[in-house]
């Protein structure tokens, strides 16, 4: 039995029409040796600061920087129910191929791998990566199936995105709120990988504008 794993509800169903799968159950699509399941995006996520210490809960800088020797993850809130019948499929005994369908990107074989680390599927991977849901193309990819270890770097990579935004978001946006405290204010300072620099950008840019200053100018004839 091969169990099909999809980042989204509408995906499934569109696999399920292109390779005939018929049979509805709760959180799952069956028929013909194929069962197809799906994931509400993002099903796990890295566990907060406190999960790895305690003491960690406190907005402290001598606390600073937070730095966990291995990153865990959980099932994110309100994908728990979800998350148990995937679990339950991936690991049933029936189950002798797992098929990642999430979308073809960083971010889809992240959620992917997040689902079966957390339900311990020892299953072999196979990756069915197509960035067109026409019947034509869904056709295509299914007939060329590709052995999941081959974007073991993509996975990686996703990886060391999740955790480097978790490395600086946290321990930055803290640094910055504690050192604001420190100087009477009492307002959250959030910082961000991607979210910090982008409006570092937007602001000297406005800056530009607003110290514009227009020039005459002549044109040829």
């Amino acid at each position: 039995m091969r169990v099909v794993i999809t980042e989204k509800p509408s995906v499934a169903r569109d696999l399920a029409k292109v390779l005939g799968v018929r049979g509805k159950s709760r959180g799952y699509l069956e028929g013909d040796g194929i069962r197809i399941t799906w994931c509400f995006g993002h099903m796990a996520e890295l566990v907060d600061p406190a999960s790895y210490d305690p003491a960690w809960r406190r907005w402290d800088a001598e606390m600073l920087p937070m730095l966990p020797e291995a990153f865990d993850i959980r099932v994110r809130e309100g994908a728990k129910e979800q998350f148990g019948v995937m679990k339950r499929l991936l690991t049933h005994k029936d189950t002798t191929e797992v098929v990642n369908a999430c979308d073809a990107g960083r971010e889809g074989e992240l959620i992917f791998r997040y689902v079966v680390q957390l339900a311990k599927c020892r299953a072999p991977v196979r990756r069915l990566w197509v960035s067109s849901l026409t019947d034509q193309a869904i056709r295509k990819a299914w007939s060329q199936l590709q052995d999941g270890a081959l974007y073991d770097s993509l996975a990686d990579a996703a990886r060391c995105r999740a955790e480097a935004d978790w490395l600086v978001g946290l321990n930055a946006t803290r640094a910055m709120t504690c050192l604001a405290r420190k100087g009477g204010g009492g307002q959250l300072l959030s910082v961000g990988r991607v979210q910090t620099p982008t409006l570092a950008m937007i602001v000297r840019r406005d800056d530009e504008i607003a110290s514009f200053v227009s020039e005459d100018y002549w044109q040829v004839q």
